[in-house]
């Protein structure tokens, strides 16, 4: 019992949320002290008839011998340990949602969810029903799925939350949402966003049909609207990567975010690029906005790594365009980790990291922010 409590406390004081040493002993930018465990688990609403097909990944013991690493997809292998038991010791665990991008999957950013949960995080990622890469929705459901998008979020928190191996693995005080590009506006809407018809509609007719949503808003009727469902007042941080759907937000809609949002972006992402400026411009403080040179779109997901047979991909993908994929990540974990360090574990040693002068240190990152 001693040494079980000696060892809570070094990992706690050392390694856990909510240190707060000068110089960390664990830095943001390197994989951190826990093994990563792996797995899915499958939720059902039976309310919405939607299932909820999750990737979670968290701090997980030693494997035993024989013990397989993940691998997503059955073609890429990843850091975490298959089924590995959880890491009890130091829980309970802050917990980071994330929403995948439009026709993705839950593991489609598997390089920054392993990267969280070995810095002490309990990461959960649904597969959004209707719109991963095995569906072929037509617009007309895509327009409905805007809706569901951030309810999956929530149930699938709350279930897990209720689940017999992580009830008392997570820490229900420290919960913050990420996602990317439709994932980034289902962030956004948790984070407090508001859009409406009249406003997405108009800013479709208004720019001729520019916006990654000008496609769906004509089959939203007159008074729909998109906000925070409830539950997500639980949310205490949000990241948002390459996020779209400015046009349905607005200035206005964006103004009612309430929580500290980070927003990262590519200056050669050709689909939602156009959209992090003004984003970003209309998001109230504290806010923070890292741009990185030579991304685009896809160097926020490892979906690049995994070959996928899809013809869509094979521009996107480029090598000889886009920045170098575990480049891209070097970029994005640090940034990641030190912001959801800082807002939900409380470790002020992580400002050093949200600083343009840190950011000077890496070529490629642009960094601004406002925090008053």
């Amino acid at each position: 019992m001693i040494q079980r409590l000696l060892l809570v406390v070094l990992v706690l004081g050392f390694f856990g949320c909510g240190g707060d040493e000068e110089d960390p002993v664990n830095p943001p930018e390197r994989f951190g002290p826990y093994r990563v465990g792996f797995r899915y688990i499958e939720f059902f609403d039976e309310v919405r008839d939607r299932s909820a097909y999750t990737a979670v990944w968290y701090p997980g013991l030693r494997p035993q011998s024989g013990a397989q690493k993940v691998m997503y997809l059955s073609v890429f292998e990843g850091r975490a340990y298959q089924d590995a038991a959880l890491d009890d010791y130091a829980a309970p665990y802050p917990l980071v949602m994330f929403s995948h991008g439009f026709q993705g999957i839950g593991i489609q950013s598997f390089t920054l969810c392993e990267h969280l949960a070995s810095q002490g995080f309990i990461v959960a990622a649904p597969n959004h029903e209707g719109n991963t890469i095995f569906d072929d929705s037509s617009d007309e459901e895509v327009a409905q799925i805007v809706f569901e998008r951030p309810v999956d979020i929530i149930f699938t928190m709350s279930e897990l939350q209720a689940h017999a191996d992580f009830a008392s693995a997570i820490d229900p005080e420290r919960i913050g949402i990420a996602g990317h590009s439709f994932g980034g506006y289902t962030t956004l809407v948790l984070a407090g966003a508001e859009g409406d018809a009249e406003t997405a509609q108009a800013h479709c007719a208004a720019s001729g049909g520019e916006g990654v949503f000008c496609p769906y808003v004509d089959y939203w009727e007159a008074g729909d609207v998109v906000r925070p469902p409830p539950g997500a007042e639980v949310f205490k941080a949000a990241l948002s990567l390459a996020p779209g759907g400015y046009g349905a937000f607005g200035d206005e809609g964006l103004s009612k975010v309430d929580m500290p949002l980070m927003i990262m972006g590519g200056d050669l992402d050709d689909m939602t690029g156009e959209e992090v400026l003004p984003i970003y411009d209309a998001l109230p403080a504290p806010k923070h906005k890292i741009l990185i040179e030579g991304a685009g779109h896809m160097s926020f997901t490892d979906i690049c790594r995994l070959d996928l047979p899809v013809p869509e991909l094979e521009e996107m993908c480029d090598p000889s365009i886009y920045m170098d994929i575990d480049r891209a990540f070097e970029i994005i974990d640090v940034f990641a980790a030190a912001f959801f360090r800082r807002e939900l574990c409380g470790e002020k040693s992580m400002a050093g990291y949200l600083d343009p002068a840190f950011a000077a240190t890496l070529p490629e990152a642009t960094y601004e922010s406002d925090t008053e």
